[in-house]
């Protein structure tokens, strides 16, 4: 048996780049046949040069984004039916499953077209995928209950953190960075989506640091006005209201290294996402053992009802109380606890074992 994973190389969807390579090296660590094979993510024609690489595999595993292939997802439409005619079997990650009730903030006209395209593009996953793999149980609800998917078809894997990362010291990296204080850090790749603005309007009853950490030009943003404006209107939010000693704005290039020193500096994560989406940033708070706050959506309440590392704000005032009731001591230390116990249940070495099962049924069919 011989396994691609197929990823968007690290220059062009940062994220997915290297969740794939921590995976491929932690599941040929234990002894199975995987290659990494890598693209330009939002250009098909990448994906398409690699056709002739992957006559050489048994099992293809594909990432899925509405629009990772760029063009509005069409891409999927014909590459997904060609790899079947080649004989291959088929494995995808759906990494966004949004449900048929998902509200969006465009015309209607928009709205129409945008639910046409995943409506379509989820029926082609369904019919031309041998197994489709989901990180949370709520996307396998959605994709059965409004999509019709065969429910014997979808492998619940969580997302494996990595579960012996060095993290850099803790005050070593605050001095580096200029922090002191408390430090509730908001990061990661900041669109209307992360609902950090709905932090910032708080700053005052939240009190400092919120810390703002972004790329502005992120390789991963296939719109980087979504970015720019998301900047400005935080910026305007902090400008009007007189907010500057509580928020602090980091906005430059993120590499690995710098990630993990803003984690190490922080005391809390905060993640006030709007939607049907899932949250990598939660994985990596969850290696750096780092309690996260967060909004109501079913993400969050999902991890809620499985693991105590993090509070969930019923609605956006709750925010602030509940920043400060993680910060007592008494429950900031069950909340680390609570982050190991994720790591320990959650982590490569394990979840690596749930591919290597799920590969072989494959091979077994």
């Amino acid at each position: 048996m011989k396994i691609a994973l197929i990823s968007p190389n690290i220059e062009s969807e940062k994220a997915l780049a290297i969740i794939s390579g921590h995976l491929a090296e932690s599941i040929s660590n234990l002894g199975i046949n995987i290659d990494l094979i890598t693209y330009n993510a939002h250009s098909p024609i990448s994906f398409l040069k690699k056709f002739k690489k992957f006559r050489e595999y048994d099992i293809l595993h594909l990432h899925h984004e509405y629009n990772l292939l760029g063009y509005y997802g069409l891409p999927f439409f014909f590459i997904l039916p060609l790899l079947k005619l080649m004989g291959k079997k088929i494995v995808i990650t759906m990494h966004t499953v949004l449900p048929k009730s998902e509200k969006f903030q465009e015309s209607k006209i928009k709205i129409l077209f945008r639910k046409m395209l995943y409506a379509t593009q989820n029926r082609f996953i369904r019919d031309f995928c041998d197994l489709i793999h989901v990180n949370e149980r709520f996307f396998k609800d959605v994709l059965v209950e409004d999509y019709h998917f065969n429910p014997e078809k979808i492998a619940i894997i969580p997302q494996g953190v990595i579960d012996n990362i060095k993290m850099p010291d803790k005050k070593k990296s605050r001095k580096e960075l200029g922090l002191s204080g408390n430090i509730y850090l908001i990061i990661g790749n900041l669109t209307v989506d992360s609902g950090a603005d709905r932090v910032i309007q708080q700053a005052d009853k939240i009190g400092k640091t919120i810390l703002f950490a972004t790329n502005p030009n992120a390789a991963n943003t296939s719109n980087r006005a979504k970015v720019l404006d998301f900047i400005k209107l935080n910026k305007e939010i902090v400008e009007k209201n007189n907010f500057q000693r509580y928020v602090r704005f980091d906005l430059r290039e993120l590499p690995v290294d710098l990630w993990w020193k803003y984690l190490s500096s922080c005391d809390l994560v905060l993640q006030a996402y709007r939607g049907g989406v899932r949250s990598g940033v939660f994985s990596e708070a969850m290696a750096a053992q780092k309690p996260v706050v967060a909004s109501n959506i079913n993400f969050f309440r999902e991890m809620l009802s499985q693991y105590k590392s993090l509070l969930v704000a019923e609605k956006d005032e709750d925010f602030p109380v509940l920043i400060k009731k993680a910060m007592i001591p008494a429950n900031y230390k069950k909340m680390q606890e609570e982050c190991v116990r994720y790591i320990r249940e959650n982590g490569l070495s394990q979840v690596s074992k749930a591919y290597a099962k799920l590969y072989s049924s494959l091979q077994n069919q």
